[in-house]
């Protein structure tokens, strides 16, 4: 029973695995050969016997191949320098299709809120809500440059959000301001058409 468990681990690990050295390297045949144990021969021969008994079992031989050591793979560096492609961001134009609308909307707006503060400061009674545009409006010219002033500000303001690439906001501000200005001229005009006759 001991013949046959030595015999099926040497066919499976091989009769080299009894061979090593003590410092990790296989002795050379010669010695090998000379120094195996009867117990080893014993165990080879049954070995042999059993593979020989297997139709397609290839005969095992019992020489002791020497390896040499493996050198060491040299370390991997890393490239001297390393590219890396950024893509650049997608801009668009400042005078595209959507900030033409955006200043035709802020444009009309406050066109819409000068022109209703002129007709509701004829009538006694209406005053200016802003205190920074109020002492503007009291005449046409002040009204118009307050109403440029804005439209440049508001334009600064969106050439500024599209330059530092806030392209939201550059949308967003003039809508919402025209959107604003919208809300107090129709107020104004309200206003206008229920004053006290």
């Amino acid at each position: 029973m001991r013949v046959a468990v030595a015999a099926m681990f040497l066919v499976f690990l091989g009769p080299s695995v009894f061979a090593l050295a003590e410092d990790g390297r296989r002795m050379p045949a010669s010695a090998s050969g000379s120094a195996a144990p009867a117990s080893t021969a014993a165990a080879n021969a049954a070995s042999n016997a059993l593979v020989a008994a297997l139709p397609d079992a290839p005969p095992i031989s019992a020489e002791v191949r020497t390896v040499e050591p493996v050198s060491p793979a040299p370390p991997l560096t890393p490239p001297a320098a390393l590219i890396k492609l950024k893509t650049p961001p997608h801009t668009h134009s400042f005078f595209d299709a959507r900030n033409r609308v955006g200043f035709a909307t802020l444009g009309a707006s406050l066109t819409a809120d000068a022109l209703s503060t002129q007709k509701g400061l004829a009538y006694p009674g209406f005053v200016e809500m802003n205190p920074i545009a109020r002492p503007f409006v009291q005449s046409r010219a002040g009204a118009a440059v307050y109403n440029a002033g804005s439209f440049g500000l508001m334009a600064g303001l969106m050439y500024w959000a599209h330059k530092k690439e806030h392209h939201k906001l550059e949308r967003i501000l003039p809508m919402a301001i025209g959107s604003w200005e919208g809300l107090l001229s129709m107020r104004n005009y309200h206003v206008i058409a229920n004053r006290a006759r």
